[in-house]
């Protein structure tokens, strides 16, 4: 039950990642505001909580409970279990390992283009109210 519940928790996270990633273009076009709405308060949770999971444990919260997971339940995940999940992924449907100063760089940029977006939303929502 354990891998099974390991797998659940990296199938999740990855469905986060996509979800975040996917998600950019609503907080530059405003058809629906709503969506805007929710997806900004969506992105800034991601962010705060990738972040600190960073800063306590190193890499995501997630990484560590599937990690948890594969290792009780006596079936280890192909690579280390210790690895990040973005590797494991890259690995598995790439066949590329990229290196962690790699990751962090693209997810640096990808919270910037999200800062940018809630800016740019925010100065669209204050344009419309003026």
């Amino acid at each position: 039950m354990f891998p099974i519940l390991g797998s659940l928790v990296d199938f999740l996270h990855a469905l986060l990642m996509v979800a975040w990633v996917a998600g950019l273009p609503l907080l530059f076009w405003h058809r629906s505001p709503r969506a805007t709405r929710w997806y900004a308060i969506y992105a800034v949770a991601f962010i705060v909580l990738n972040q600190a999971s960073r800063l306590v444990l190193g890499h995501c919260f997630l990484t560590s409970l599937a990690s948890w997971l594969w290792e009780h339940g006596g079936a280890p995940p192909r690579s280390a279990p210790d690895e990040w999940f973005t590797v494991r992924v890259a690995t598995a449907v790439f066949h590329l390992t990229p290196s962690h100063r790699s990751i962090t760089l693209i997810s640096e940029v990808l919270i910037g283009v999200t800062a940018i977006g809630m800016l740019w939303s925010l100065r669209r929502v204050h344009q419309r109210e003026a």
